[in-house]
């Protein structure tokens, strides 16, 4: 004779009734992880608020100052100029020789999608526009006049795109503003791009 197999109570806790979210745990999980970043960002170049790195934007900062020294000595600049290639965040810091890089891509890859969706944009009119006036200083370097010029041009329009992608890292533009696209230095690009085409 078989015997039924008695059913054993279930008990379940309310922890185990409640109905969670797959969405819910993505959003408790993300959170935790930007705490623990927050927790080793404090005495890192890193911003505390926007998780980027303004060191990323050393390479322009590094362009502007070869653009400055060209017309001086173009034989000696000129090879720098032509190697001179933009690096996405990631890759310059993997490259870097900065102790807390790691930290640096890691916290990037959790920066708010808002601010991150804003520098990145930033990044790439810098990085557009870098690479299209490293081509036009390159085509003005037969002309010691006209290449004092270029990059004279050259150096005033990256200044403020540099200044407009450092704003956007260090957390100075409101992260309130409700999608809208307040840009007061936009002006002064405009202006700049009337001035070279007269």
């Amino acid at each position: 004779m078989i015997l039924a197999k008695k059913k054993e109570p279930t008990v379940t806790s309310p922890e185990i009734q409640e109905d969670v979210s797959r969405d819910a745990i993505a959003t408790t999980f993300q959170n935790a992880m930007a705490s623990h970043l927050r927790s080793h960002v404090p005495g890192t170049n890193i911003n505390e608020q926007t998780f980027l790195a303004s060191d990323y934007l050393n390479q322009f900062h590094e362009l502007v100052m070869l653009l400055e020294a060209l017309p001086v000595d173009p034989s000696t600049f000129a090879s720098d100029l032509h190697q001179w290639n933009a690096l996405d965040y990631e890759e310059h810091f993997s490259r870097s020789k900065l102790s807390n890089k790691d930290l640096a891509i890691a916290a990037y890859r959790r920066a708010p999608a808002n601010v991150r969706d804003k520098f990145d944009s930033a990044v790439a009119r810098l990085q557009g526009e870098a690479l299209r006036l490293v081509a036009a200083v390159g085509q003005s370097l037969d002309s010691q006049n006209d290449l004092a010029m270029t990059c004279s041009g050259a150096t005033s329009r990256l200044r403020v795109l540099i200044d407009d992608a450092n704003a956007i890292a260090n957390g100075h533009p409101s992260a309130d503003d409700e999608g809208k696209d307040v840009r007061p230095s936009q002006i002064t690009i405009d202006t700049l791009f009337r001035l070279r085409k007269r």
